[in-house]
Parts: C-alpha cells; sequence; structure tokens
C-alpha cells in the first residue's frame, strides 16, 4: 500500500477509542479478520499509521501548547491553554495500538526468522511505549495488551518501563544488524526497509529515553550510533496533501477541521524567532527570519502558524531526526562528560544542519568565548559553561517545534528556559490518565495524580 493509501485510514484509527484495558485484543484473537491473523505486512502497515496519530496529532498540540509554542485560542482549546483540563481530555488507546499491532508483527516475523520485521517492530513498540511512559509516568506494560491473563493489568514504575524499552530497542538493533529485506520491505513508506536507516531511528531513540533518565553515559553511547545526517531523519511523508487520506495534521486541523482553535498569538515560540520581536534569539552570527517566516505568520500578539510554509498539507513531520541526536550528544557531553568544547561541537553541527535546511538564514559556528560575560550568545545572570547548556537546551526547544519531546525537555530540565506558565505559576507536569482507564483497571492510580504533580523521574 502507498502512504495515501495507508492515510485513508487514520480517521479510523483516531475514532477505535480502545482502552489499554478494554478488550480489542480478545477480538484480534477471536476474529480471523482482525490483526493476528492478518498479513504481517498488513499489520506492521496498521503500526506504522498508528504511530502518525499518535505524534502527529492532538497529544503533539497539547504538549507543545504546554511548552509555549502554540496557543490555545478559541473553544475547549481556549480552556487547555490555562491548564482547564480533566481526565476526559486524554486517551493513550492508540499507543497501545500501535505496540499491540507490534507484538504481533514481532510474533509474527519470529515464525519466517524475519529479522527486518522484527527489528522495525521493536523499535516501533518501544517508540510507543517510551513516550507513553514520559508522558503519564507509571503505566501498564509487563501485563498490557494481555487482556486474556491480565484483564486489569499491573502498572509498572516508570524507571522499569524506561529499562524495559532499553531493552526492547537493544533487541531491535541485534535483529536489524545484517537484516536483509523481507516481506515488509515493499511496506515501509518511512526507509523502504532500510535496516541500517532503522538502526539509526532506533540507537537515537536509546539516546531520547537515556537523556530522560540523566544517563549521559548512554545517550552519548547510543547517540554515536544514531542519526547524523537528515537524509537519514525518519519523517512522516504527506506527499499529496489529500484531505483524510495523507494530509498533514496540524494543516488538518488548523484549516480544515477547527480553523481557529490554535494558533501561536503571544506564544514564546515565535517572539524569540521573531527579529521584529524584542525577545528576539538572534545575534551576529545567526538570522531566524528564514526559519520564523517558514513556521509562522504575523507579529507580536497575532502570531499563527504558516499554513502554507513548515505546516502546509504536504509538509513533512519528524520523529526522529539528526539535529535532536546532534543537540543530545551536546546536552549529555555538558552534563555527562563535563565537556564543553565536545558540546559545542555538537551544537555548531545542529548549526550546521540548519544552515542547510534554511539557506536565506545564518548559524554560523560559535566559539567559546561568544558564551563570556558580553558575549553575543551571553546570557545575563549565567557563567559560560550555563550559557552554553541555555543555547543547547533553546535550540532544541525551537528545532523540534512541534514535537512532544519539547514538553519532555521542558519538564526533565526544569523549565531552565524559563518558559513563562498561561495561568497561575506553574507549568503542567503530566498527561492525566484517561477516564476510560480510571473506569476500566482497578489498579489504575490511587490517588490520582494531578495535572502538576511532577513524573516520578522527574521528581
Amino acid at each position: 500500500m502507498t502512504i495515501k493509501n495507508i492515510l485513508s485510514f487514520i480517521l479510523v484509527f483516531a475514532l477505535l477509542g480502545l482502552s489499554a484495558c478494554s478488550d480489542f485484543v480478545d477480538d484480534f484473537q477471536e476474529d480471523p479478520n482482525n490483526a493476528s491473523d492478518a498479513p504481517i505486512a498488513a499489520v506492521l502497515n496498521a503500526a506504522f499509521v498508528g504511530t502518525i496519530i499518535a505524534h502527529e496529532g492532538e497529544d503533539a498540540r497539547l504538549a507543545c501548547m504546554w511548552s509555549r509554542q502554540f496557543t490555545g485560542a478559541d473553544r475547549q482549546y481556549a480552556a487547555l491553554e490555562v491548564y482547564g483540563v480533566n481526565a476526559e481530555n486524554f486517551d493513550w488507546d492508540k499507543y497501545y495500538l500501535v505496540a499491540e499491532n507490534s507484538k504481533i508483527v514481532i510474533e509474527k516475523s519470529a515464525e519466517t526468522n524475519d529479522r527486518l520485521a522484527s527489528g522495525i517492530a521493536k523499535t516501533l513498540q518501544a517508540h510507543s511505549y517510551g513516550m507513553v511512559a514520559s508522558m503519564w509516568g507509571d503505566i501498564p506494560f509487563r501485563e498490557a495488551n494481555d487482556f486474556l491473563n491480565f484483564p486489569d493489568p499491573n502498572y509498572d514504575p516508570q524507571a522499569q518501563v524506561y529499562s524495559d524499552v532499553q531493552a526492547l530497542l537493544d533487541g531491535a538493533l541485534t535483529d536489524l544488524n545484517g537484516a536483509t529485506g523481507g516481506a515488509v520491505a515493499g511496506t515501509d513508506f518511512y526507509f523502504g526497509g532500510n535496516p541500517v536507516k532503522w538502526s539509526q531511528v532506533a540507537s537515537t531513540l536509546k539516546a531520547r529515553y537515556a537523556l530522560h533518565l540523566g544517563d549521559y553515559a548512554t545517550a552519548i553511547s547510543a547517540a554515536e550510533k544514531g542519526v547524523m545526517s537528515s537524509a537519514d531523519d525518519w519523517i512522516i511523508p504527506h506527499t499529496t496533501g489529500a484531505y483524510n487520506q495523507d494530509q498533514n495534521i496540524y494543516y488538518s486541523f488548523g484549516q480544515s477541521d477547527r480553523e481557529g482553535y490554535m494558533t501561536a498569538a503571544n506564544a514564546y515560540l515565535p517572539a524569540i524567532l521573531d527579529p521584529a520581536n524584542a525577545a528576539y534569539r538572534g545575534n551576529a552570527k545567526t538570522d531566524e527570519a528564514a526559519r520564523f517566516a517558514a513556521a509562522f505568520t504575523g507579529g507580536e500578539g497575532t502570531y499563527d502558524l504558516n499554513y502554507d510554509g513548515m505546516w502546509s498539507a504536504t509538509s513533512p513531520f519528524p520523529l526522529v531526526t539528526a539535529i535532536e541526536n546532534q543537540l543530545i550528544l551536546a546536552e549529555a557531553k555538558w552534563r555527562g562528560n563535563s565537556d564543553p568544547d565536545a558540546a559545542l561541537t555538537h551544537l555548531n553541527n545542529a548549526r550546521a544542519i540548519l544552515a542547510a535546511q534554511f539557506p536565506a538564514g545564518k548559524y554560523e559556528a560559535y566559539t567559546l568565548a561568544d558564551f563570556d560575560t558580553g558575549g553575543i550568545a551571553a546570557r545575563q545572570g549565567l557563567s559560560r559553561n550555563d550559557a552554553l547548556l541555555y543555547e543547547i537546551l533553546e535550540e532544541k526547544y525551537v528545532s523540534l517545534m512541534g514535537q512532544m519531546e519539547v514538553f519532555n525537555d521542558v519538564r526533565r530540565t526544569d523549565n531552565f528556559l524559563g518558559l513563562p506558565p498561561t495561568s497561575g505559576s506553574q507549568l503542567p507536569q503530566r498527561f492525566l490518565y484517561p477516564q476510560s482507564e480510571l473506569d476500566a483497571n482497578v489498579n489504575a492510580p490511587d490517588p490520582i495524580p494531578g495535572v502538576f504533580e511532577e513524573t516520578p523521574i522527574n521528581k
């Protein structure tokens, strides 16, 4: 199937409403028309599409609004903007559906020794579980998606889930090492069944999740095997931009479905990219005018997403990129190795990628002296090394715009960038457990953590 045909099922997946503790897997096991008896390529397609829904849709918008990249402006989004949420606003079904379809692929691939399919599926499964753990904290993992044996799965500690996710990624890397084309190679609309590119993605995911835990040695080791070139980025293609087929989901929401619900008015991100704004982050070596014009329209107080630019109907959407990988290396070497020189090298590598992406802009290499007091990248009240860390984190905040990982960085760094809340004095610290889960699983947390309660690894 092509990406166009695959994405025609997006609405179906979005409306499934399947809880982590529902009985949908029983149907899979009993109904010969469902995924357990479907061809392995078809089940992997379902996992591919589910990944798009999970990481480019509603959760990404909310995470980025709470990270002050976008603004909730109308109807329920005006309430979300000021943290007016309850458990009904959340679901994690889509992640568990990706994990379940991936598990079926892993089981099926073992029967035929299809290491490529197994490695890809383990990567997708780890990606989903890792993001659920990052957003919600303790979650069902070891007993999840096994409803015949565990109708009310227990919750695993967040740190344990991260450890299990790393094991999944290690298994993926083992499978992908030397894997050749199999039944799914022609189905893979991301990398065409290229095991090397999937290995790089799995390595960057290992680095991402190690960084969440402050395990800088693992983050460095994994990232050094990760995505190094933009040509190897894991991105979602939106080739034709046709509605309900392969249209960019940000565009679909902002132009086709809920125009005006979410803008960027008064958001922090466009302000620091706009050369006309007093908060502009540019300097003698950095010209953000081109990136600002690609991402946003309007001026202070009236910013909106540029639906003819970065958020157009045909714009690809990034999941794992070389820029993220370089900035993981920069931060991990700064924190873990106390090595500002190495950190600066990776920051400059990221800037070189930006220079290629935005040739009308300017991203010249920094020197450490630029971060000294009075330097072009200095920060008031911060030492040279802390100003360098600020630049690394701010660059990642900007470069990963629209992605859920931005919200993870804001929380795990204790809001080092100083993003101002839109209401009160605190930024949200987690997604709420879905109401469907609270209603269905007797093992759901009690008491239920609130939106401002940090997840265990961030306490």
